[in-house]
Formats: structure tokens, C-alpha cells, sequence
């Protein structure tokens, strides 16, 4: 059968590509500060310039963000507050050494002409009563920009807000609609992908222990996908699941679709992780609104060795 066959008998994008075996490893977004901004009105395709923020706002955010590589906006919400008092709006700065998350209570969304995003980016320490220890669970329900977010992101909302409680919010596009129900886990910025409402609690209380659940594991979005791949590979390989379990030494594209990434273990052992990308024998359909399927490449564990310190 071939795919465009195949895929008269799967309504979402994300059951297809589950169907035919995707990895989900390596695939998350690359974003090193994200900003969610509680906002109710109506989420669009294309949510924050659709939306019905001033201009002055979105100049404002936009500037920002064209000057700072890797950064995201988000909106935000939970179900029942559909007029939010006070907005809610955070800031995390994803970083590995010392991840940080800013919480800011507006009064109104124009508040936000007044917050200088780029001293906030560099942790100035005029906002450091801002600063919070809060672990915060996002779920992409943003059914308008792909029909699988919606139909199965919802659910998996439902379950993670049950377990987090008011850490927990819908949001809106996160990246990669056929891995849906896609989840951030902020302020450590962990993509996770193929949610359920079975494995809710797992997620949370694994964040909440400072671990990963490699299974749903799209990777950190601080990291290229290459390391996302080598430390998708060190957590498999030895078994440690903490999200600090290493750090990054260094990453060398060795090959044209081969890189060698170094990684150090907490106990000062070097692993050197050689991935290599390949095209997925099947292939998928990226969005639900997809006409024609697409190849898309994945990362594959090519060799694993340890330096003992």
C-alpha cells in the first residue's frame, strides 16, 4: 500500500506517522528563551500576529525576538478563565547550567511596553523578584493550526492539570503536528511528544523529580538536533535519567550527515556519541493538511564510546 493509499485510512497526521514507526527522539524545537502570555481571545493558525494584541505590543515582542536568536512566544491559557485577571505572563531562560523562569502578573496587555525583554534575557538582576522555582506543563491544543493538537492534546490537558494543577495550561503551536499530543515542560524547556493521558502522571512526576521519560522524549530545545540525538542516546545507554545527568562538551559535524557530540557525565566520565541522519523508510504527512506525503530524516546511534575520567 502505498502512503497516499494509507493515508485515506488515518484521519490525523500523527496516527499515521505512529503507524508506520517515526522515531520521535531528536525532534524538538530550538528555542533557548521561551515567553508564554496568557491570552483568551481567539488562537488563530498563526496565534500571536492574528491575535488581537496592539501593534505597539507586537512590534514590541517581534523586535525582541529578531534579536535574539532561538526565541519562541506562546500563548497561554486554562479552560475556565476566560477573563483573565491579572494576565499571566512567563519568561524562562533555558539555559543547562542554571535554567530560570520570570513570572509577571499585568494588569493589561500593553504592561508588557514596559518590561525590557533584553535585560530579562541576560537574568538582570532588577527582576529577580520575579524569579520562581515553578515547574510549568504546557500542552499544544491549538486546534487551528493542526486538527490532531486539538483532538488529542486536549485530553492529555485534562490529565496533566489533574496531576500539576495550576502549573499546568494549554498552549498554543509548539512544533512537529504529526508527534501530537506535543508537550513543554519549562523552565528546563523539555519537549515531549505521542502524549496520553495514561502517562500523565509519569511526565509530571517525572519532572518534578528532575528526570526524563525517554519513551515520549522529544528532546531539550536548547540543543541542536544532533545533541538532542546523543543525549537521547547517553540516557539509553546508561540507564540515568536525570534531566542534569550531563553536559555538553562539545559537537563536530564530521561527515555530511555524521557528527561526533562529547558529553560529560556528572562524574566527570567523557561519552563520545557518533549520530549519523537517514531518511525514514516511510514516509509521512506533516501536518493533517498535508496534500502529499514528505521524507523526513531522523538520528541514528552510529557509535558509543566512553573516556573513563
Amino acid at each position: 500500500m502505498s502512503p497516499l493509499e494509507a493515508s485515506d485510512t488515518h484521519e490525523f497526521c500523527s496516527q499515521y506517522s505512529l503507524d508506520v514507526g517515526e522515531p520521535i527522539r531528536a525532534t524538538a524545537t530550538r528555542a533557548d528563551i521561551w515567553m508564554a502570555l496568557e491570552y483568551t481571545g481567539a488562537w488563530g493558525a498563526r496565534a500571536f500576529p492574528e491575535s488581537d494584541l496592539s501593534e505597539a505590543v507586537k512590534a514590541h515582542v517581534t523586535a525582541f525576538q529578531e534579536a535574539t536568536a532561538n526565541t519562541r512566544i506562546q500563548f497561554i491559557r486554562r479552560p475556565h478563565r476566560y477573563e483573565p485577571s491579572p494576565i499571566h505572563f512567563f519568561f524562562a531562560i533555558a539555559n543547562r547550567a542554571k535554567p530560570r523562569l520570570y513570572a509577571f502578573e499585568l494588569d493589561d496587555y500593553d504592561d508588557l511596553l514596559d518590561l525590557d525583554l533584553t535585560a530579562l534575557s541576560a537574568s538582570d538582576s532588577a527582576f529577580d523578584a520575579h524569579l520562581r522555582d515553578d515547574r510549568l506543563f504546557f500542552t499544544c491544543v491549538n486546534g487551528l493550526r493542526d486538527a490532531c493538537c486539538a483532538r488529542f492534546g486536549r485530553p492529555v490537558y485534562e490529565a496533566i492539570a489533574k496531576e500539576a494543577g495550576d502549573a499546568a495550561w494549554q498552549c498554543t503551536h509548539i512544533g512537529g503536528h504529526r508527534l501530537a499530543p506535543n508537550l513543554l515542560f519549562l523552565p528546563h524547556a523539555l519537549s515531549y511528544g505521542r502524549g496520553t493521558p495514561e502517562a500523565a502522571d509519569r511526565l509530571v512526576r517525572g519532572y518534578q523529580a528532575g528526570e526524563v521519560v525517554l519513551e515520549h522524549l522529544r528532546g531539550r530545545t536548547i540543543y541542536d538536533r544532533p545533541v538532542q540525538a546523543a543525549e537521547h542516546f547517553f540516557h539509553e545507554q546508561t540507564g540515568d535519567l536525570r534531566i542534569d545527568a550531563c553536559a555538553l562538551v562539545d559537537s563536530t559535524q564530521t561527515g555530511d550527515e555524521r557528527w561526533t557530540v562529547r558529553l560529560e557525565s556528572a562524574g566527570g566520565d567523557i561519552h563520545r556519541v557518533d549520530v549519523e541522519a537517514r531518511s525514514l523508510p516511510e514516509q509521512v504527512f506533516k501536518t493533517c493538511n498535508s496534500d502529499a506525503p514528505s521524507v523526513v530524516d531522523h538520528f541514528y546511534l552510529a557509535a558509543y564510546e566512553v573516556e573513563t575520567a
